[in-house]
């Protein structure tokens, strides 16, 4: 029995050290057969089996953006020159000018110029009798100066109007306030204050 001693002993060294039993740590764990992913089933959708149809995106609509608002007062303008040769248009054609100071932040200053503008009967008295010029004030620090050397003072309210004669000589103020009506002015009331002033 003895004999056969050494052999079990060659026997077990000669095993690996993972498959022996004892302190040399446990055996080694036996790989797992490796899992293959079932591949993925086909999205549903146009020309994809009988999945459900998607609704395709609801198209998006592009922000509002508020067109800017054209100036209708040149703010770059030198307004002493701009009043000096309406005047003199004035003087040679005998007729008056009419000034208006305004700002373009001003709505009120606005729509003045459009009912100066648009309004047929109100544009064609201003021709016949006026040459007009526009004068910027800004921020109430612009051709404040000028305002004051026909006394006028665009700090209490624009658009402000000024007429003057042939030889720049102011003739009147009209604080446009009386002549407004609703949302905007009345051309009746600005036709009564033109044929008033034409000097005619």
């Amino acid at each position: 029995m003895t004999k056969f001693l050494p052999l079990a002993v060659v026997a077990l060294f000669a095993l690996p050290a993972s498959a022996q039993p004892g302190p040399g740590g446990p055996p080694a764990a036996q790989a797992k057969p490796a899992v293959t992913a079932a591949p993925a089933a086909p999205q549903g959708g146009p020309g994809f089996g009988s999945g459900a149809d998607v609704a395709p995106a609801a198209p998006v609509a592009p922000a509002e953006v508020k067109p800017t608002p054209v100036p209708v007062y040149d703010e770059a303008a030198d307004a002493k020159a701009d009043v000096a040769a309406a005047v003199a248009k004035a003087k040679k054609e005998k007729k008056r000018v009419l000034v208006t100071l305004g700002a373009n932040w001003c709505g009120w200053c606005r729509a003045l110029d459009r009912t100066f503008t648009k309004d047929e009967k109100v544009a064609a008295a201003l021709a016949k009798s006026f040459v007009s010029v526009k004068v910027d004030v800004g921020r109430m620090k612009k051709n404040l100066d000028l305002a004051a050397s026909w006394g006028a003072d665009p700090k209490k309210g624009v658009p402000l109007l000024v007429v003057l004669d042939g030889n720049g000589k102011t003739v009147t103020l009209q604080d446009t306030g009386s002549l407004e009506a609703g949302k905007g002015h009345d051309p009746e009331k600005i036709l009564a204050f033109l044929a008033a002033n034409s000097g005619v």
